[in-house]
């Protein structure tokens, strides 16, 4: 599907959480493979993913309050606090986070580019937003 520019970094990010979603839920937990998976995870999440939903969080999310459509907004930022709380568990060393996180990374990602993307490209003018969505 063809995004508009300005959500089509976040999609292409989206790509990079789905082979690590895969690969988390892939592993054995508590396995080297799962280790490394799990370090190489939490590098991904404070260098890409945390950042990816800052700029969500920061313009998209509350346009789309503002267009009377919160209930989606909503949901994205649960799914988000969901996949924080699952990465502080990865930081703590629960091994069955790994798997956990893979499954709710797979679902937010699909919610997104199912649904809250094509919800923002028919109701918001994303070309005020871009570049405000790619900074």
């Amino acid at each position: 599907m063809k995004r508009s520019h300005a959500l089509r970094e976040l999609s292409r990010e989206h790509h990079e959480a789905l082979v690590l979603a895969r690969h988390a839920c892939a592993v054995e937990p508590g396995s080297e493979a799962a280790r490394a998976q799990r370090e190489h995870l939490l590098a991904r999440w404070s260098e890409q993913f945390e950042p990816h939903f800052a700029r969500e969080e920061l313009v998209l999310l509350p346009a789309l309050e503002a267009s009377d459509n919160a209930g989606p907004a909503a949901l994205a930022l649960a799914q988000h606090n969901d996949l924080r709380h699952l990465v502080i568990r990865l930081q703590r060393g629960d091994p069955q986070a790994l798997a956990a996180w893979g499954d709710a990374m797979r679902v937010h990602v699909q919610f997104e580019e199912r649904t809250l993307f094509p919800l923002a490209e028919s109701v918001l003018d994303l070309t005020v937003l871009g570049d405000l969505m790619t900074r």
